[in-house]
């Protein structure tokens, strides 16, 4: 597994060894400026990170904006380098928390590696940061990538700093092989942001990409960078590009012919040092084909294709997947059940529909059952009989109109998921008492993409249920 932190320190030597040797324990440090390019980050859901580490001289405006930090983020930990910390009284207010470590060596020690990833350790982020590279073998969705290319190959590919275009089913693992191929690459103590182009609609998407000064649309109360300025140096990954609208395209075309972007609303031109890779479920021929697809940038875009194969594909690497995914969930001081031969037959026969992220929930779904004979048999079900599951999950008036001409409405199937989608996020809104960023959190999606969903289906929190909240 990737992990991410965030550092902020002034010796630049001391960075870059430490990024090394961070890279090779699959930890992706991504570096900022100063604190402050540190809380918009964290404002960013996709760009955050669960450590942040600093070692800078510190100063009461910096020691107050830290304490607010973790008013703002309180799952973000922090662990701060004091022997640069010029005013112990700076230090006051953060020794209190339990959010902050203090390290008293520099970011030059040698021990502040070890430093660092003791705090890692001590959170959630899994036992395997605790091995040499070498002794990690499948450890979870990230080395599925190593068994469908040559290493060399993804070498190769990783440090020719080209734009990369992934094709592959959902779940198949199109993020996975991004970050493979940034660990290998010179941008890795760079940022690697994400954009799915699918998940939000076009306006939000070009905001995002591009940034927006203050007053440049209605709701745009501060300026705001874009992901190509965030990425300043390095990689962004564009999943599902074949949704992108083809305004968008254009742009995206132009960045990538000339090196800048242009915030909403601005006359300022930025040159941006970015890295693109793209990824996508589509048939960009047949997209390019209909006129939704722009031929010019699948040209820009697809230097290297690389296809992810579905995971029924992959045979080989379903067991062992299967028995890491136990490990990722278990619970604190449990034990992963073992697989015994009758579950292995029924998930090496499965065809994966969903690819990994399909046996992820199954596995979590074996955790539960804790009983191998009824998930074989869920498993084996869903495989020779699919049709009466579908017939119990239909609507009645799906079931009606199957009987009436021996086909499926797709009206009903629509209506019926726009009714569970909205039951859900009403459902999840309740759960937090409709604070919408924990929603977002609970959901799993973007918090801009959650507000469109809630626009979408007309979800508003009254004036009448926040005084309820509140009281």
């Amino acid at each position: 597994m990737i992990h991410k932190i965030l550092l902020v320190g002034q010796d630049s030597e001391a960075r870059d060894r430490l990024v090394r040797r961070l890279a090779a324990h699959r930890v992706q440090v991504v570096q900022q400026p100063s604190l402050r390019t540190v809380a918009s980050l964290l404002r960013d859901p996709e760009s955050a990170a669960p450590l942040l580490v600093v070692d800078v001289a510190l100063s009461q405006s910096d020691a107050d904006l830290l304490a607010d930090l973790i008013e703002q983020h309180p799952r973000v930990r922090i662990l701060v380098f004091v022997s640069r910390a010029a005013r112990q009284e700076a230090l006051g207010r953060l020794q209190a928390s339990n959010q902050i470590k203090l390290a008293s060596v520099s970011l030059e020690d040698p021990a502040a590696w070890a430093a660092i990833i003791n705090v890692i350790t001590e959170g959630s982020l899994e036992t395997d940061m605790r091995q040499e590279p070498g002794q990690r073998i499948c450890k979870d969705r990230e080395d599925a990538a190593d068994t469908l290319y040559d290493e060399e190959f993804l070498r190769r590919v990783g440090c020719s700093d080209v734009p990369v275009l992934l094709h592959g089913e959902t779940g198949a693992g199109k993020e996975v092989m991004a970050r493979k191929l940034w660990t290998y690459s010179n941008r890795v103590g760079k940022p690697f942001l994400k954009l799915n182009c699918a998940a939000l609609p076009s306006e939000l998407i070009e905001s995002e990409l591009f940034g927006y000064e203050k007053g440049a649309f209605t709701g745009a109360m501060m300026d705001k960078p874009g992901k190509f300025e965030l990425a300043q140096d390095g990689t962004i990954l564009l999943d599902e590009i074949g949704d992108m609208d083809t305004r968008l395209q254009a742009k995206l075309l132009q960045v990538l012919q000339d090196g800048e972007v242009q915030p909403l609303g601005s006359s300022r031109i930025i040159r941006v040092n970015v890295r693109i890779m793209a990824a996508t479920h589509r048939d960009l021929h047949a997209a390019i084909a209909q006129g939704t697809f722009r031929e010019d940038l699948y040209y820009r875009l697809s230097v290297i294709n690389i296809t992810i194969p579905p995971l029924r594909e992959r045979r080989r690497e379903i067991i062992p997947l299967a028995q890491q995914l136990l490990l990722r969930h278990v619970g604190p001081g449990s034990t992963a059940p073992s697989i015994p031969e009758t579950l292995r037959r029924a998930l090496l026969e499965h065809r994966w529909p969903g690819n990994v992220r399909e046996l992820e929930n199954v596995m979590r779904r074996y955790l539960v059952y804790q009983d191998a004979a009824l998930l074989a048999a869920e498993l084996t079900d869903q495989f020779d009989s699919p049709k009466p599951r579908l017939a119990v999950a239909r609507p009645l008036g799906a079931a009606h109109a199957q009987q009436s001409n021996n086909r499926v409405s797709f009206d009903h199937f629509a209506e019926a998921s726009r009714t569970a989608e909205s039951k859900l996020l009403l459902e999840t809104l309740e759960s937090v008492r409709w604070n919408r960023r924990q929603a977002a959190v609970q959901l799993n999606i973007d918090y801009k993409a959650l507000l469109y969903k809630l626009q979408k289906h007309g979800i508003v929190e009254s004036k009448a249920k926040r005084r309820e909240v509140s009281a």
